[in-house]
């Protein structure tokens, strides 16, 4: 499959999950979810390579959760999902360039000077939403009801980001009026045509 296709397939995925666990919740067959997500880390855990012990780990917590913890390992996928952007982020904040600035560059290969500077901030924010998500999302996952987790997963955490999101663009023209900055669309369209380049190169 096309990396770009595979790219938007996941997306889709991601933003459908918690309604699709929801259904499977309230039927019943909540065990579905844990064995179609070890299935798919699987697949990863073949392919080898330095992430195969996280996903043999994933596998193990999939298949005691299909048999012991059917709701509640469902109902955790949104905390594996949070913990790996962390992981993403925050390890790109350990290396000479930041996941921000990598994403930067799509729209500028030559930043100017401070850019960088300011893209490292912006990702150490990133990595604090992150935090704070994995600890509210397990709260959720233990203590909420399925159909407040399914609305915070499936649409409040996706305003959010859509607000910080907005709010860095607003606050990039605002902090730098001499940067050429791209029109938000065309900068998230060059995001989903060219971001997996980013991803890949973590």
């Amino acid at each position: 499959m096309d990396k770009p296709i595979r790219s938007i397939a996941v997306t889709l995925l991601v933003l459908s999950y918690p309604f699709m666990e929801y259904l499977a919740i309230t039927n019943g067959v909540s065990w579905i979810i844990p064995i179609v997500i070890g299935v798919i880390c699987f697949q990863r855990f073949r392919a080898g390579g330095k992430s195969a012990p996280i996903y043999g780990f994933i596998i193990l917590l999939m298949f005691c959760g299909a048999i012991f913890f059917q709701d509640l390992s469902a109902k955790m996928i949104p905390v594996f999902i949070h913990t790996s952007l962390f992981l993403v982020f925050y390890g790109s904040l350990q290396t000479d360039s930041s996941l921000i600035e990598r994403f930067a560059r799509l729209d500028f290969p030559e930043l100017p000077p401070g850019i960088a500077e300011y893209c490292r901030k912006v990702t150490w924010v990133w990595s604090g939403f992150f935090a704070l998500n994995i600890v509210f999302c397990t709260a959720l996952a233990i203590w909420a009801d399925t159909a407040f987790w399914a609305f915070y997963n499936g649409g409040i955490i996706y305003v959010l980001i859509g607000i910080m999101m907005v709010s860095e663009y607003i606050w990039r023209r605002t902090r730098y009026p001499w940067l050429e900055v791209h029109p938000f669309r065309q900068s998230m369209m060059n995001i989903i045509k060219n971001g997996h380049t980013v991803w890949n190169s973590k």
